[in-house]
């Protein structure tokens, strides 16, 4: 348990850096070159565990697997990641956005419904409503621009709970680290293949700023992070890995004030207490009466 806890606090640590530290370049590199690169890489790191989880269980891959696990990257890294990497670019505060999206396990809620038949219950109902007013709260009407971040991200987190929805469905008997190696790898093919062939520029400006906010994307926050979130799964189970989204809205205004200077709004803090009361509720297994 206290690996698992660790763990977790590795996961959360990679994850709550996230928005900021890819906001610090997001004017000089591209949504796609961003995405493409932290996931081709990422996925090449997270190969060797993969490769001795398949050995060690002895794990046979289909045709139809590779397949599926294709189609999830293209899901996750080409719509999901994409997405939420334009918001991060367009938002004036990468804060509203990594709240936001940590909402991702309530829809992740009604997708189990919709998908997997898991039946409504009180707790589920409170978690929606929670969620939505958190989201709400982020939401600036005011600002075009703004609005038009919080949409995406509300897009990115949808799909990004879509994209968890079916891994438990299709890709269960192969194992975390397995499916998400794979599909990481198999979505930044497919992204490439789709950034040649329509001539977008991924290559970034060769700088020493965006080589190492490059580098810290693609080995801390995607290879260490998902790395050490598998491993809190193994040591502590899904509810203990996912205390990784409780505390990364927690700390993400923070981290956004260190790295990139800006002063959190109130209504990020109240929105902040919205969403992790709604992450409560969607993951917490005993009913309340």
């Amino acid at each position: 348990m206290k690996k698992g806890l660790i763990y977790t606090i590795i996961t959360a640590l990679a994850f709550v850096t996230f928005e900021p530290v890819s906001k610090l370049i997001a004017g000089a590199v591209s949504p796609f070159g961003i995405t493409f690169w932290r996931f081709i890489f990422g996925s090449i790191l997270l190969s060797p565990f993969a490769i001795m989880k398949i050995k060690k269980e002895q794990i046979h891959i289909k045709a139809k697997d590779v397949l599926i696990m294709g189609g999830l990257g293209v899901l996750i890294i080409c719509i999901s990641m994409i997405t939420l990497q334009t918001a991060v670019g367009m938002a004036d505060n990468p804060a509203l956005i990594a709240v936001i999206f940590s909402a991702n396990s309530v829809s992740t809620m009604l997708f189990a419904m919709l998908i997997l038949k898991e039946k409504m219950t009180k707790n589920k109902a409170i978690a929606m409503v929670l969620g939505v007013i958190g989201i709400m709260i982020c939401a600036d009407f005011k600002s075009g621009e703004n609005l038009q971040a919080v949409m995406l991200t509300v897009i990115s987190a949808l799909t990004f709970s879509l994209y968890t929805i079916l891994c438990r469905k299709y890709t269960k008997h192969l194992g975390a680290s397995v499916q998400t190696t794979f599909s990481f790898f198999i979505g930044s093919l497919v992204l490439l293949v789709v950034l040649l062939v329509g001539r977008f520029d991924i290559v970034p400006e060769i700088s020493t700023k965006n080589v190492l906010v490059m580098a810290y994307l693609a080995i801390f926050v995607t290879g260490i992070g998902y790395w050490s979130y598998f491993r809190a799964i193994e040591k502590g189970g899904a509810i203990m890995a996912s205390l990784a989204f409780f505390i990364k809205p927690v700390l993400t205004p923070f981290a956004t004030f260190a790295i990139n200077g800006i002063v959190p709004d109130l209504k990020v803090f109240i929105a902040v207490v919205f969403i992790v009361g709604g992450s409560y509720f969607a993951v917490y297994k005993k009913e309340t009466k």
